[in-house]
């Protein structure tokens, strides 16, 4: 089976691909262009994106968006800070890995300016749970009245942390969102692009099945713009490419690993023919496994994850998981958090930043994440 290892770029940028992946015609509206190449050959190409025909897409196809790559070609080194700075970070939850990765990644960037002799301080915060709005609004709120120089912005709903955005631009705090829904009143966005993240996921899947039978989605928060354009980018992959896969259900567990779980056990029994579930995120995944592991079908569904948690890695390398795709957050945050103090040192950053992702499976599981981005341009933050 040919496996893909597509590097996330951007609209109207560059489409990288490490393994050789199945070509698909693209038909009008089509947001891709894949490319077939046999292992370890490296084609870019240049494809211009039409207009978005989602719903709800978030930044997915903000007009004039760059890769990390091309930001910094344009910015150059980061300016070293020339006063105390502290920032903050308002997060999701901690009980989701991909959370603690993206702490730890914003943390490591400030290590190393506090290395380097520099004042600086983060201040990283989540809320109870992922459903937690109005207790990640009061962390917000807090370091608001604090009067942080900065603040990274990972918000549960689109519209809970409005409120507190709104106030942080009276009191000229500087912000951006770190992988999530798109805020009008946030001027730069860093994340991963969810729409091609759920026709990867797509495209992965329908290869696995021999491109045809029943597949399904467990989604994410209803209201939550990931899972929206993931769920919308898996979806219409099959519309565009293969109608012989049908997608049979679609259903929110809210990110959460038991609900997942319960709603694959009933699919179990009301789909007996379901060869393919993507779930939004990798917490979800192994919900959706443990029930598939319960009725010993390991291995006979694929099972496709999102976020490239060290837990899914390790069900991927011990044969249960399929696959996930990895959006590096441990490296996302530091963009995040280098893009901040670029903001605070007065450089223009682009409005929104598509950091890298690939699809992760047994054929590349033990490949270290840093070679991976390294391959694609990341070599660290760069001071002047």
């Amino acid at each position: 089976m040919k496996k893909i290892l597509s590097i996330i770029m951007a609209m109207m940028l560059l489409v990288t691909v490490f393994a050789g992946c199945a070509k698909s015609e693209p038909t009008t509206g089509d947001t891709t262009k894949e490319t077939e190449v046999e292992a370890g050959e490296t084609v870019n190409e240049i494809d211009q994106l039409p207009a978005a025909d989602v719903a709800e897409q978030g930044y997915d196809f903000y007009d004039g968006a760059m890769t990390y790559g091309d930001a910094i070609a344009k910015l150059g080194a980061i300016p070293k800070p020339d006063k105390a700075l502290q920032l903050g970070y308002v997060c999701k939850a901690f009980e989701n890995e991909f959370w603690r990765m993206q702490k730890e990644g914003a943390e490591q960037v400030v290590s190393q300016l506090q290395d380097m002799g520099y004042d600086i301080k983060i201040d990283v915060r989540a809320a109870q749970g992922e459903t937690d709005e109005q207790g990640q609004l009061a962390v917000f709120s807090d370091m608001i009245n604090k009067s942080y120089d900065g603040i990274l912005v990972s918000a549960i709903s689109p519209g809970n942390l409005v409120p507190g955005a709104e106030e942080a631009n009276k009191k000229g705090i500087e912000m951006v969102v770190s992988m999530d829904a798109f805020m009008p009143q946030i001027e730069s966005t860093v994340g991963a692009w969810h729409y091609q993240a759920g026709q990867l996921a797509a495209e992965y899947i329908n290869n696995a099945i021999g491109g045809k039978g029943e597949v399904a989605i467990i989604q994410g928060l209803p209201k939550a713009s990931p899972a929206i354009t993931r769920t919308e980018g898996f979806k219409k992959w099959f519309e565009d490419n293969n109608p012989e896969v049908k997608v049979v259900a679609v259903q929110n567990a809210d990110w959460d690993r038991m609900k997942a779980k319960d709603i694959m056990d009933i699919w179990l029994k009301q789909y007996p023919d379901l060869k393919g579930v993507y779930a939004n995120n990798d917490t979800m995944a192994m919900g959706a496994l443990e029930a598939v592991r319960a009725v010993d079908k390991i291995g006979t569904i694929v099972i496709v994850g999102t976020d490239g948690t060290s837990e899914a890695k390790d069900s991927i390398a011990n044969g249960e998981l399929t696959a996930t795709v990895d959006s590096f957050p441990y490296y996302m945050a530091q963009i995040s958090t280098e893009m901040l103090i670029r903001k605070l040192m007065g450089q223009d950053v682009p409005k929104v930043i598509y950091s890298p992702q690939v699809v992760v499976d047994s054929a590349n599981v033990s490949t270290d994440a840093l070679e991976i981005m390294n391959s694609v341009g990341w070599d660290g933050p760069k001071f002047e």
